[in-house]
């Protein structure tokens, strides 16, 4: 049976509405189903799957292939014996070794020279949020133009962010610091930000109409041109870009909000974490519990 070439389409909206994943999860999984489907298989061959599990899975360590291929099959394959069959017959990636890589971490200082010596305003933006508030960079670049509203709280001003992150949950993030506030409204009311979503290249978004998956496919290479730019500020600020990524600005926060409060589960509220399972993991990448139990125990 040859694929139909609406597949990636109806994959993509199943993936989406179906299995309620993040929008970043679904442009890798439909970028992975391109790869596999540009050498039209026959797609009830189990050895199709199978040498493409070995070239890229196994051969290239990239184990979300055959995750890809998996949630194809059960798409794809409505006979549900040909379904179990090729399933059962998968040859499945060897298991990575369950270990916790440490992450370096930034003085408050280095990471605002590293936010200074970013070349795009908009990714200094970015990157401030980040810093501020632990927010991913994927859920910077999917505000809209009514994800940031100037509020009042306690008779302070504050920024309230509209965040959507992972699958499409919904959080409010709050930025207090005056300065920041400044910054990012002047930047957001600038008429070239002006277009529906602030953080997205300008000009890339016109005429997009109601295709989601072009959004997705922006925020990607939003993230991308981001990236490209961090690295560069990293290398300008004397920081290996192998020990520091987008992601790690939440980290950072991460342990700054530890090193304050020591509270476990008011981490995991500001990290939005479903699991608390998760921010353990961040809080062992930088050792923090043992530091803090070797402090109590050398007092």
């Amino acid at each position: 049976m040859k694929p139909h070439p609406m597949d990636i389409s109806f994959f993509e909206e199943w993936l989406r509405d179906k299995k309620n994943l993040a929008e970043s999860t679904v442009y890798l999984y439909i970028h992975s189903l391109e790869r596999f489907l540009i050498t039209n298989p026959e797609i009830d061959k189990v050895d199709d799957y199978n040498n493409f599990i070995i070239k890229f899975a196994i051969k290239k360590r990239c184990n979300h292939y055959y995750s890809v291929l998996k949630q194809y099959i059960n798409f794809k394959i409505t006979e549900t014996t040909v379904r179990v069959k090729i399933l059962d017959q998968l040859i499945k990636p060897p298991v990575k070794e369950d270990t916790v890589r440490e992450r370096i971490h930034l003085t408050e200082t280095k990471i605002f020279e590293v936010i200074n010596n970013l070349e795009r305003k908009k990714h200094r933006i970015i990157a401030l949020i980040q810093s501020l508030t632990g927010v991913r960079a994927g859920d910077v670049l999917r505000l809209k133009d009514d994800g940031i509203v100037p509020e009042e709280y306690k008779n302070k001003s504050v920024l309230k962010l509209n965040i959507v992150g992972k699958r499409r949950k919904s959080n409010k993030i709050f930025i207090f610091d005056e300065v920041a506030q400044q910054v990012i409204m002047d930047y957001v009311t600038e008429s070239e930000c002006l277009d529906g979503y602030y953080f997205l290249q300008e000009g890339t978004m016109r005429n997009r109409g109601g295709d989601l998956s072009n959004e997705a496919r922006m925020i990607t290479m939003n993230y991308q041109w981001y990236w490209a730019d961090l690295k560069q500020a990293l290398q300008l600020a004397g920081v290996d870009k192998k020990d520091f990524a987008t992601h790690d600005f939440r980290r950072c926060f991460a342990r700054r909000a530890w090193e304050k409060h020591k509270d476990l589960y008011r981490l995991q509220s500001l990290l939005s974490h479903a699991d608390p399972k998760t921010t353990l993991r961040y809080l062992k990448q930088s050792g923090l519990q043992n530091a803090d139990y070797h402090m109590e125990m050398q007092e």
